[in-house]
This record gives structure tokens, C-alpha cells and sequence, in this order.
């Protein structure tokens, strides 16, 4: 792990751990997997979240209720969008040109093809237990704010 720095922090002390956790990142090097085309093209900046973090950040809103579905409905959701694109490839590529430039129209939609195809395999795989989807059903906090009857206001004299 060369050029690597690893520096003791304690944190026993901290009460805000989302603070601490984003002072932190701002002293790490972004780790970017340079042969990792799906990151690179598909989700740049992005995140894979573990199932339960949400599940961590529940000020504003509280989970009602939260499921893990198996990954085999989303792997066929993205065998279904790869046959929708294969099906309207003339219509597609004016939309390819105007979002990627003619140059690229061809290699965007191989990309597409093959980001289809992979997450169709992830999700699919061993049944659909290795990859899965997390869904949440919030509710909305009150704020702490309210009033149950309209507040006085008083604007001068």
C-alpha cells in the first residue's frame, strides 16, 4: 500500500457521526477502479448503499417498513429493457447521436447492451441471493415546529 497514510483517530468521543464520517472523506483519495466501466460510465460519483443504511438517518422521516427482494425480478426487469432496446434500435440511435454525439452513438448503445446484460447477470445470479434490491416505505416526521394553531406574529407597532 504504497503512498498510503494511515492516521489513529478516536472516535469515542464523537456524537455526530455523519459529520465525522464526511470530515474523513474529505482526507481520503477518491479509490476509483480504473477497469470498473460500469462505475466509470454508469454511475460516476454514485454509491451502492448497503441494505440498512437508511435505516441510520432517520431524523426528517421514519421506515415504516423496509423488504429485501431478490434479485432475480431486477435481473429480469434489465433483460426486459435490453429486448425493449434491441426492438427500437432505429429509434434509439437519433437519441444516442444527441446525447453522446454521432461519433460515440455506436459504442454508447454496445455500452448500454452490455450494462443490461451485467446487471441482468449480477442480479440474477445464485438465484437472485447475492444482489438485491432494498425498498423502504417512509413516513414523514413532524416537525418540531408546528402549531396547532396559526402563531401570533408581530411586525412593529
Amino acid at each position: 500500500m504504497e503512498g498510503l497514510m494511515q492516521v489513529p483517530y478516536d472516535v469515542t468521543h464523537m456524537k455526530n457521526y455523519q459529520d465525522l464520517l464526511k470530515k474523513i472523506s474529505k482526507w481520503m483519495k477518491q479509490d476509483i477502479n480504473e477497469d470498473d466501466w460500469i462505475t466509470r460510465y454508469f454511475f460516476t460519483g454514485g454509491r451502492m448503499p448497503s441494505a440498512n443504511l437508511l435505516l441510520y438517518f432517520q431524523d426528517d422521516v421514519s421506515v415504516v417498513n423496509h423488504w429485501l427482494m431478490n434479485g432475480k425480478h431486477y435481473a429480469k426487469t434489465s433483460e426486459e429493457w435490453l429486448k425493449r432496446m434491441d426492438r427500437s434500435l432505429a429509434s434509439i440511435k437519433p437519441i444516442m447521436e444527441s446525447t453522446y454525439g454521432k461519433d460515440q452513438a455506436v459504442k454508447w448503445t454496445v455500452y448500454w447492451r452490455t450494462f443490461f446484460i451485467a446487471v441482468a447477470e449480477l442480479f440474477g445470479y445464485n438465484n437472485g441471493e447475492e444482489w438485491m434490491v432494498a425498498v423502504f416505505l417512509f413516513k414523514k416526521k413532524k416537525s418540531h415546529h408546528q402549531f396547532s394553531f396559526p402563531p401570533i406574529i408581530s411586525l412593529g407597532h
